[in-house]
């Protein structure tokens, strides 16, 4: 993982962080896919920008928004300007999801634009999107995995300076039976070491929302007699499902709001569960569009 790529010599260097980029890079490809595909739904390339320029911004507002509310755990010492450095990693994909979606409702309707329409022309560039983003996470060293077993292929270690590295050398200087215990049960022989690799759910992540877009744009193909915003609601199932999976790897934020037997889930999971009812009720509503456009009405 590299969090600095470059600098770039302007007055002392202006660093570059890798994360920061991968994030400008999805949104450049994410925007490029949805102009080329704009002229086949019959909607203007400028409104296509505008979209683009709003979702960016509330997008990033969003999940900023949601990840200082849910997720961030404030240091001693840290300036109101922390809580700007997006660029630096500290973004929650849902919250920022959820606010783009409204902001740009909004936008749509105030132009007499089809809201659908939008929303399926953009569903890959959300997707390809993110997928960028996942690897800024893997350069930025956030969003880990939980401890591999031995010889997993999808097995990777970290700088020691990285916090799921400095987790185990933690719980190996504290609790030497408990990392003892950990490791076996793992498959590492006795008196292992740390640090040992994390599972890529960065990488793995980001091969998964590839997909995601490579599958909506088949299925758009697929499917030529859908109803508008079908698109979008495919994307959501896809996405909330493939990140409930991969959240059960994930080992950078606890799980939340167990009771009696059930510990609980973590909080991508609880997003994604949003994310499910969000797509449910799109459902529904494309359902009774069709239903009374069936009838005339």
């Amino acid at each position: 993982m590299h969090r600095v790529l470059f600098a770039i010599p302007l007055g002392g260097g202006m660093p570059i962080f890798g994360y920061g980029l991968f994030l400008m890079l999805g949104f450049v490809v994410g925007l490029s896919v949805a102009w080329l595909r704009s002229r086949k739904a019959g909607i203007s390339r400028d409104a296509i920008l505008d979209i683009g320029i709003i979702s960016i911004f509330a997008g990033v507002v969003g999940a900023r928004i949601a990840y200082l509310l849910i997720d961030y755990e404030p240091v001693p010492g840290d300036s109101w300007g922390e809580w700007l450095a997006v660029w630096q990693g500290g973004l929650t994909f849902q919250g920022g999801l959820f606010l783009a979606l409204a902001a740009d409702y909004i936008y749509l309707r105030w132009k007499r634009i089809s809201v659908w329409k939008m929303f399926d022309v953009y569903a890959p560039s959300l997707a390809l999107g993110v997928g960028f983003g996942r690897i800024g996470c893997l350069l930025n060293g956030c969003c880990w995995g939980k401890i591999a077993e031995a010889g997993s292929w999808w097995g990777m270690r970290f700088p020691d300076y990285i916090e799921p590295m400095a987790a185990q050398r933690y719980l190996h200087a504290h609790n030497h039976e408990a990392w003892e215990a950990l490791v076996q049960s793992l498959g590492y022989p006795a008196g292992t070491l740390p640090t040992i690799p994390v599972y890529a759910t960065q990488i793995v992540s980001a091969i998964g929302l590839f997909l995601i877009a490579s599958g909506l744009v088949w299925a758009e193909k697929r499917f030529p007699k859908r109803q508008d915003g079908q698109v979008i609601v495919w994307f959501l199932f896809a996405y909330a499902i493939g990140r409930f999976i991969i959240e059960y790897w994930r080992d950078d934020t606890p799980l939340r709001y167990g009771f009696g037997a059930f510990p609980g889930l973590r909080l991508g999971q609880w997003l994604a569960v949003a994310m499910v009812v969000l797509g449910i009720v799109f459902q529904l509503i494309l359902n009774r569009k069709s239903r009374r456009e069936a009838a005339g009405v």
